[in-house]
């Protein structure tokens, strides 16, 4: 008889939960027993692995074959542990030497021929590994997950070459840490090309400078999706550990990691699901407003999407992160991103022009209220954005502007260095700590409270608001002109209707 121990990895949300894989070649009728709660495609694994073993021309045992997937109270999903299991029947089988095996883990789907294709979650299970201090082998196809991971990794791309590297053979497809990335492409920035609109690109500096989430509200055709996909161009550059955190959630969704650490954009259509946008479904793959961790959610037509899919956004836009409880399982994905979101005044889009609006004042206040209460207060700036005169679209071209995104990075280092994060991610406490006032802003907020009966929410809000555009002119103290300017981008009477 002999007993055989291999390491591998599950994948449960960003989590990689070590497996042993235990193999037992035992005398009597042939035959493939695999027990640990595996579901119906790893059941597949014994024919996988068999063929893909057999085609290799490696020895295949005529016994009886039991593999035990520990711990076994744990449900085993997906085609991942066909490398691990076919390493296991060759190792008892005395084909590979049992002493080189224990620095090593191993993940990978298994074709007939003995080629390994790509899983996910290759990056999650490498961070593990390295933690417990053995390298992960992987597919080659997953090596694109690991360009910003200083993590210890081997591709392979066949049973053969796995083979090799346990044999201390050489081979070809061994990774390195990767430390730099690749140029991005050489595209036309957005944000130049923008046609006046002075208010609201000065609203989206302040919001890309202090990280915080912006609705516009506006005609078709005012340039309200322009000003959003010209905000990812005012955003710096991820860091180590902020790049490594975006490609782990790339990786647990099977999506390709982007190549440059850009943060990243998403916007799903209107139609999108409430799994779809938290995440979810059989493996509990990370949604939408995770996979815009350190990055942009961008959500166009927001009256359109289902009100149950846009209150699942209150959360996550206060804690930062979408908690997904399960029967079998609880899983945490990290969502700090900043929102920013575009929709019409009505649903003829028109309410600006009295003249051609169909739509009464009534229907504009049953579309504007799809959008409810709790989630406008946590969305820093209200912004109206203008159709465009005939004297804006003939000065194309004329326009001077500074250089944005140097001020927006100006202004993030200097709340880093002085509170260690971002204004739009300070606490209560924090935020009256760093936004020290003037007499007289402090009266002007104060009037605006008692008037508009602000929430103790908008009240932060207004207050954080403030301290970054006193950041973007490089004051300490936040003056009445910074209290008035945020004010403005809170200025929109929701209860009588907001016209465009």
């Amino acid at each position: 008889m002999r007993l055989q121990s291999i390491h591998t990895r599950a994948q449960l949300g960003l989590d990689a939960p070590l497996i042993t894989v235990e193999t037992h070649l035992q005398p009597g009728v042939p035959g493939f027993t695999l027990v640990g709660l595996p579901e119906s495609a790893l059941r597949e694994s014994r024919i996988r692995v068999k063929s893909a073993i057999q085609n290799s021309g490696l020895p295949y045992p005529e016994q009886r074959i039991v593999v035990n997937l520990a711990p076994a109270d744990l449900a085993k999903e997906g085609t991942r542990y066909d490398l691990a299991i076919a390493l296991g029947i060759l190792a008892a089988n005395g084909t590979i030497r049992e002493a080189v095996l224990k620095d090593y883990e191993f993940v990978g789907e298994l074709g007939l021929y003995g080629e390994i294709r790509g899983i996910r979650g290759a990056l999650c299970a490498a961070l593990a590994a390295r933690a417990c201090g053995r390298k992960l082998v992987v597919p080659s196809t997953n090596l694109n997950e690991f360009l910003h991971a200083r993590v210890d990794i081997v591709g392979v791309n066949s049973l053969h070459e796995v083979l090799s590297l346990l044999q201390g053979k050489p081979i070809h497809s061994v990774a390195r840490p990767v430390t730099s990335s690749p140029e991005p492409e050489n595209i036309p920035a957005i944000y130049p090309q923008i046609i006046g609109q002075q208010a609201a690109k000065r609203a989206l500096l302040v919001a890309a400078a202090g990280a915080h989430h912006i609705l516009m509200i506006g005609p078709p055709g005012a340039g309200k999706t322009m000003l959003a996909q010209a905000l990812p161009e005012l955003l710096p550059d991820l860091g180590d550990e902020q790049a490594v955190e975006v490609a782990a959630i790339h990786s647990a969704a099977a999506i390709p990691t982007p190549a440059v650490r850009r943060p990243p954009v998403r916007a799903p259509h209107h139609t999108a699901t409430s799994a779809a946008m938290v995440g979810g479904g059989p493996q509990a793959r990370p949604g939408e407003i995770s996979l815009s961790h350190r990055g942009i959610l961008f959500l166009d037509e927001l009256p359109h999407f289902s009100p149950s899919v846009l209150e699942h956004l209150r959360e996550p836009l206060q804690s930062g992160e979408i908690q997904l409880a399960r029967a079998r399982f609880r899983l945490r994905y990290p969502a700090v991103f900043q929102l920013i979101a575009a929709m019409n005044p009505c649903p003829a889009g028109r309410s600006c022009r009295r003249e051609t609006c169909r739509c009464s004042s009534q229907e504009r206040l049953r579309y504007q209220r799809r959008i409810s209460g709790p989630l406008l207060d946590r969305i820093d700036l209200h912004l109206r954005v203008s159709e465009l005169s005939a004297n804006a679209l003939a000065n194309i071209g004329n326009e001077k502007e500074s250089a944005p995104k140097q001020l927006v990075a100006d202004s993030r280092n200097l709340q880093l260095r002085r509170q260690g994060c971002l204004n739009g991610a300070l606490d209560p406490g924090a935020t009256r700590t760093h936004a020290a006032m003037a007499s007289t802003a402090a009266a002007l907020l104060n009037g605006a409270v008692e008037r508009q009966h602000l929430s103790a929410r908008s009240y932060d809000k207004m207050l954080r608001v403030a301290r970054t555009v006193a950041d973007l002119r490089g004051a300490e103290i936040i003056e009445a002109v910074d209290i008035a300017e945020a004010l403005s981008y809170r200025s929109l009477n929701w209860d009588q209707g907001v016209s465009g």
